[in-house]
């Protein structure tokens, strides 16, 4: 299976959604996930709802969600303090150049640069290579030799593969792929949401959960 087929089944599910929305039934099915205080994420820590994104650097979807949709939810609801957006990994395993791409951006993190090299990573050329990782890192300013370190290092190699696990206990397969829910004492308890959806269909799914108790 070609990886833009794979990524495709996230579109299936897509649509599947998108038709239950209608019906008032957003989801896939009801789950529960620990959230860490080392996740990556923007917005109040104190937002009404919580989305995590588990994403995969080389998948196509994963950019064009990044590209059409994200800047609408990053606008209207992260920035709003409406929601808070958390990002974890799930490289697939026939994209080589996604774990290594997950690495880099944890490591970024370590100089305050994640969410910067994530948006590198996901937009522009799709080069995720070591050069187009160097190259990325460089725009950003980082300590190069600290940065190579770390990724030569795969510093954060048993975080990336507990994240693909915790995905996949989940029953997240394809990616983009989301919870979306409320957290009570460190626990998100919530929906999941699998396809690079449009923004309007994450807008409905977004304004039910906030209007439910």
């Amino acid at each position: 299976m070609t990886p833009l087929l794979s990524c495709a089944l996230a579109i299936a599910l897509a649509a599947a959604l998108a038709a239950s929305d209608a019906a008032g039934e957003p989801s896939v099915g009801g789950v529960q996930m620990r959230l860490e205080p080392s996740d990556q994420f923007l917005g109040r820590a104190d937002a009404p709802l919580t989305m995590v994104e588990f994403t995969d650097y080389q998948c196509p979807f994963c950019r064009r969600f990044h590209a059409g949709t994200w800047p609408h939810l990053k606008r209207d609801w992260v920035d709003t303090g409406k929601l808070r957006f958390i990002v974890r990994d799930l490289p697939l395993p026939f994209h080589a150049a996604a774990g290594p791409a997950a690495e880099a951006a944890h490591c970024a993190g370590e100089q305050g640069k994640f969410w910067p090299m994530h948006d590198a990573l996901l937009s522009g050329d799709t080069e995720l290579g070591a050069q187009g990782i160097e190259r990325r890192a460089r725009a950003l300013g980082l300590d190069m030799s600290r940065f190579e370190a770390c990724v030569a290092g795969q510093k954060y190699a048993a975080l990336i593969a507990h994240n693909a696990a915790e995905a996949d206990a989940l029953g997240l397969r394809g990616t983009p792929a989301f919870v979306l829910g409320r957290v009570t004492l460190g626990q998100l308890s919530g929906e999941r949401l699998e396809g690079a959806l449009p923004y309007q269909e994450f807008e409905a799914v977004l304004a039910q959960a906030l209007a439910r108790p």
